[in-house]
């Protein structure tokens, strides 16, 4: 019977071997091409999943085999989120025209006022999570994981009637998958993944900027446009009603109204300014320091939370989450802190270890050593020696080269990520 030369046993046959399910006689000079029957890039696996053997040609080649099946799971649950905000705001907005104007009133106060609110902007925003997490956004998941964080703190705050309470119980459960489980962690990092043009912390924090901006913008008009109604109104009640007390009166008050309401629609459009500049500025790389931009979004969000603290009621807590996101993404993670020119906190990087350490392999620990090398049975008489570091190369800068095909592997795993061979 013929020997593998990776695990020593056998049987071979076709020079795959049946026991490791890999290539009985690999070459030692230079990786082989990772490819596929169909001509695509070979698939790859969570370091130390259950899943990472078999032979290259039985593994998925297409987006939906390849995918794991929690994330499978985690997907169907954002998507049910969204249909549950989408017939709470269908149902809301169907029984409108058919209650009196006090069954409204008790509608609004049991069900909370921003409820038909909630359910456009969670059907929207869990909608496109769901699609954009299927395609392995890195920011898709970020999105996920902030919008089950803030639809936790409706929930807690009273805000939300059941349907989106429990679309935001999905959402949490979604964000559980997609953070602590290896094989949908691995999903964002894969062959399969979009490619990430900027770090994800700061692009949250420049769409949270844009949609601002365009919320400023639509203030400014509505505003502007009252204003100036109000204001001609009134010039043409004091200049018809002249003669008459009561017309000059009126006539008066409404331009008071109008120049005030003008006031704030400026007001509104220097606020709509400013987040257009913050969402620009962000983006800064080079000689062009984004940091002022960093500062100003920093005092914008902290300016939010202090409102939201002072008027203490049910929005009070919800404010408090959207300040600490905002803030949190542009000051903590190593992405965003390399983004602006800081060094990487070591706490953050501890936490990190630790999550990406649940689920791993049994009784890895972070940092701990890679495993010793397995025992292989002497190579059959007339074929070459194997050299020693065929089986792992050490590189100086990311650990563990696996032999097949020169992925790096990290410490502590037992598997190549790529390709699936035991280290």
């Amino acid at each position: 019977m013929e020997q593998c030369r990776q695990c020593g046993g056998g049987p071979v046959q076709g020079g795959w071997c049946r026991t490791c399910g890999m290539p009985a006689s690999f070459p030692t000079a230079g990786p082989p091409p990772a490819a596929t029957r169909e001509g695509r890039p070979a698939p790859w696996h969570t370091e130390g999943s259950p899943r990472a053997g078999g032979t290259i040609l039985d593994r998925p080649v297409s987006r939906a085999q390849a995918m794991p099946v929690l994330l499978w799971a985690a997907i169907g649950a954002l998507a049910l989120a969204a249909v549950l905000c989408l017939t709470t705001l269908i149902g809301t907005l169907a029984n409108a025209d058919a209650l009196s104007t006090d069954e409204l009133e008790v509608l609004a106060s049991a069900a909370g006022s921003a409820a038909p609110g909630f359910g456009l902007v969670g059907a929207v925003w869990l909608g496109l999570a769901a699609w954009f997490v299927a395609l392995g956004s890195r920011p898709a998941r970020a999105f996920a994981l902030i919008g089950a964080v803030l639809g936790l703190c409706a929930l807690v705050s009273g805000l939300l009637v059941i349907p989106l309470a429990a679309a935001a119980l999905l959402a949490a459960g979604a964000a559980v998958v997609l953070v602590v489980v290896p094989d949908a962690r691995a999903w964002f990092s894969g062959p399969y993944a979009r490619v990430l043009r900027g770090p994800v912390s700061v692009l949250l924090v420049r769409t949270c900027s844009l949609g601002a901006a365009i919320a400023w913008m639509i203030g400014t008009v509505g505003l502007g446009v009252f204003g100036l109604i109000a204001l001609a109104g009134g010039l043409v009640t004091a200049s018809g009603g002249a003669r008459s007390e009561l017309g000059a009166a009126l006539g008066g008050l409404l331009g008071v109204i109008g120049g005030f309401v003008l006031i704030a629609a400026l007001f509104c459009a220097a606020l709509a300014a400013v987040q257009f500049w913050v969402f620009s500025a962000l983006a800064r790389t080079g000689p062009r320091s984004p940091r002022p931009a960093r500062v100003v979004a920093t005092v914008l969000a902290g300016l939010a939370g202090l409102g939201a603290l002072l008027t203490w009621d049910r929005w009070t807590l919800l404010g408090l989450a959207v300040a600490a996101v905002l803030i949190g993404a542009l000051w903590v993670p190593d992405d965003a802190r390399r983004h602006f020119g800081d060094a990487p906190l070591p706490a953050v990087a501890r936490l990190v270890a630790r999550v990406r350490a649940i689920g791993g392999p049994a009784g890895v620990r972070p940092g701990a050593a890679p495993p010793a090398r397995p025992t292989v049975q002497a190579a059959p008489a007339g074929w070459p020696p194997e050299p020693e570091e065929a089986w792992s190369r050490q590189d100086p800068t990311s650990g563990t080269v696996c032999a097949l095909c020169g992925t790096p592997v990290a410490p502590g795993s037992s598997f190549c990520g790529n390709c699936g061979t035991r280290i």
